[in-house]
């Protein structure tokens, strides 16, 4: 039994049921490098970047359609994104805390990080002190949320496209496919550039996800061309990363790594599109789904409570009986943590209407067409 795909003229529903258990994949390889077990949370995060490509742009495209403001979006995001990072803040300040009364190890920022860390422009720092790796930055008062900088820029540089589709008819997909073009020369160019925190170091892996939206849902859905295209630049960025033998070899090595795990994942979720509904229906998928469904909170709560979730699960499963049951213990207590989260400060700002079915979206060329207001 298996969903057969529509005919090549027909773009694809932009909702993609799979996409949640991607996300789930995802946030739960970053708990797994945060907890020692596999370093694959660089990488996970790459994927998160080719899935918010996707999903931003066909709330994008959604907005062009429907006439939405440029105002609107940017406010729909803010509202989506800065109350539960604020709240994961006041909880990440809490934890140091109880840690000073309890150990008297003090915790004192400045207020120039209080208020990039509150403003989500820590990247400010990278501008005048650029490191090799946007992690390393030391104004961020939990390491993981350097990818919410760059997030944010994504949406921002949206949001201008959204105007150019608004108010100039430029194409969004000419927008996103230039930003990318550009964003590859200087990672595949030169891949051990310094990070400055700018969007354009990570656009590259934005922009394949919003290539997969335009691929899946603009009406010119050619697969054989683009999924050729794809496993030849994937053979590329394999052969080349392969040949650097230089004294940058490890920054290059993991820059070439991202476009792999970045290309990848477009190439399965292309490949698996026809097959969506079948798939997000087995009972195997669901629980990695549900995952998905607070990777958001997981993603904010879990780096800073590791201390804490290991001493919890130590009481219940020491390392010394069985090291596989104490660290599933601490998964398992991480992902409490997160639904907890997720109930009393995420998803209160979520939109609480259900959302009716999405409209089928007009072919590429119809995009450029938007009237002035």
């Amino acid at each position: 039994m298996s969903e057969s795909p529509q005919k090549s003229s027909q773009p694809w529903p932009e909702k993609y049921e799979l996409l949640d258990g991607f996300r789930g994949i995802a946030a739960s390889g970053v708990v797994l490098h945060h907890l020692h077990v596999a370093d694959i949370g660089h990488y996970c995060v790459m994927m998160f970047f080719v899935i918010s490509g996707y999903c931003i742009t066909a709330s994008a495209i959604s907005g062009i359609r429907k006439d939405t403001t440029t105002r609107s979006f940017i406010y729909n995001r803010i509202r989506r994104i800065y109350p539960p990072y604020l709240l994961a803040v006041a909880f990440f300040a809490t934890t140091r805390l109880v840690r000073f009364l309890i150990t008297g190890e003090a915790w004192a920022p400045s207020l120039t990080a209080w208020l990039q860390n509150l403003t989500l422009t820590q990247w400010l720092t990278l501008v005048l002190h650029p490191m090799a790796d946007a992690p390393q930055n030391p104004t961020l008062f939990v390491t993981a949320f350097w990818s919410l900088n760059y997030e944010i820029q994504f949406y921002l540089v949206i949001a201008v496209g959204l105007a150019l589709a608004r108010y100039r008819r430029v194409p969004l997909v000419q927008v996103v496919g230039a930003l990318t073009l550009i964003a590859m020369v200087l990672n595949l160019g030169w891949p051990a550039l310094a990070a400055r925190g700018f969007f354009i170091e990570y656009w590259a892996h934005f922009g394949l996800g919003a290539g997969l939206y335009f691929l899946l849902c603009g009406g010119s859905r050619r697969w054989a061309t683009a999924s050729v295209a794809l496993v030849l630049l994937l053979g590329f960025v394999i052969w080349r990363s392969l040949e650097i033998q230089t004294h940058q070899f490890v920054e290059s090595q993991r820059v070439f790594g991202e476009y792999v795990v970045s290309i990848g994942t477009v190439l399965t979720l292309l490949l698996l599109r026809p097959y969506d509904a079948v798939l997000a229906r087995q009972w195997l998928w669901r629980p990695i789904a549900a995952i998905g469904t607070i990777s958001y909170s997981l993603y904010l709560v879990h780096q800073f409570n590791l201390t804490a979730v290991a001493k919890v699960a130590s009481l219940m499963i020491p390392s010394t009986i069985s090291v596989p049951a104490n660290l599933g213990l601490q998964f398992f207590l991480h992902l409490l943590v997160a639904t907890v989260f997720w109930i009393c400060c995420e998803r209160p700002f979520q939109r609480s209407s259900k959302v009716a079915p999405l409209p089928q979206v007009p072919d590429a060329n119809s995009l450029s067409a938007v009237r002035r207001p």
